[in-house]
């Protein structure tokens, strides 16, 4: 008899753990998939609980799924080209500039020197480059703005000696290289030979001959001109829902974007310079009137974003 109490109250002891576990296990099963989680590690479910990087990643995720309009894209094709302005000093086509030039002792010396500045410039520019755009407004103009500065600062490094290798150029040597490397070839190339010499004649020139990979900086003013003076404003008006003080921000951003598309306009050099010493003062006088446009909206448009509660936010960054 006694023995058979043993055993009864050892099974009683056993099904009354079991079903503490089982409760327990149920308790952890709700609270992960309740709040929508598959893991035990409870720290998860006070990541991102800050409204405003709540916001933040959703700015960022709408931008990401629509490409951000066109403000947006002009923006993107800015921080790109501080990288790519890294790549083609890399990759500047010195033994063919060798090859077409022939330069004596002088000038082969004055070469060496651009070369290491270009290396230089590459390595300074590939570390110091912004790599992407962040997502709210305000800090992505502060992010181009960086971007165009180390790209000019770097340019005043290496244009001085790149200037110094042309002018030791005679004109017969300065009329080969602006044959091979910067005019385009006559149609009667073959068609292998043509494209090995339009590859060269690229990297030396660093333009849009091969499209938007050649250098997001082709065409920049143009390109922020168009889309300041391109604001969908019904679309924005209607799809952000704006207030009236919203709206009378949102004005007061259109009217600083018209005003600096119009100063963009006039203080832009076209892009006709055919030597690498113009272009890359072209190109840096560009920059520099891109970076003054992007400084004149980016008080309004910080003043406008600041006005929109986070819904709006999102829906902004999906028009912009």
């Amino acid at each position: 008899m006694m023995n058979g109490t043993r055993i009864l109250s050892a099974l009683l002891a056993l099904m009354l753990s079991a079903c503490l576990v089982a409760s327990a296990d149920a308790r952890k099963w709700r609270s992960r998939h309740v709040f929508g989680f598959h893991t035990h590690d409870y720290s998860r479910l006070f990541v991102n609980d800050d409204p405003r990087a709540r916001a933040a990643e959703a700015v960022e995720t709408a931008r990401a799924r629509t490409g951000g309009g066109a403000i947006g894209a002009v923006i993107d094709r800015l921080v790109r080209g501080c990288v790519q302005q890294a790549a083609q000093f890399q990759n500047w086509p010195f033994d063919e500039i060798t090859r077409i030039v022939v330069p004596d002792e002088a000038q082969r010396g004055a070469m060496e020197a651009l070369r290491t500045s270009a290396i230089w410039g590459a390595e300074r520019l590939s570390a110091g480059c912004p790599q992407d755009a962040p997502a709210p407004p305000e800090a992505r103009l502060e992010t181009v703005q960086q971007a165009i500065d180390i790209a000019t600062s770097t340019f005043d490094t290496v244009e001085p000696s790149l200037r110094t290798f042309y002018a030791a150029l005679d004109d017969e040597q300065k009329a080969r290289l602006l044959r091979d490397l910067t005019l385009t070839g006559s149609r009667g190339r073959d068609s292998d030979r043509y494209a090995e010499r339009s590859e060269r004649r690229n990297r030396w020139r660093g333009d849009a001959a091969r499209g938007d990979e050649g250098n997001a900086w082709a065409s920049i003013c143009e390109r922020l001109a168009a889309a300041l003076r391109g604001w969908p404003i019904r679309e924005i008006d209607r799809g952000v829902r704006l207030s009236e003080p919203q709206r009378v921000a949102f004005y007061d951003l259109v009217n600083s974007s018209l005003k600096a598309a119009d100063k963009l306009a006039g203080t832009c050099p076209a892009e006709t310079a055919l030597t690498a010493p113009v272009r890359m003062a072209s190109l840096r006088a560009r920059l520099f009137a891109v970076r003054e446009a992007v400084a004149a909206i980016r008080p309004a448009l910080a003043q406008f974003y600041e006005a929109l509660d986070q819904e709006q936010k999102v829906r902004f960054a999906a028009m912009r």
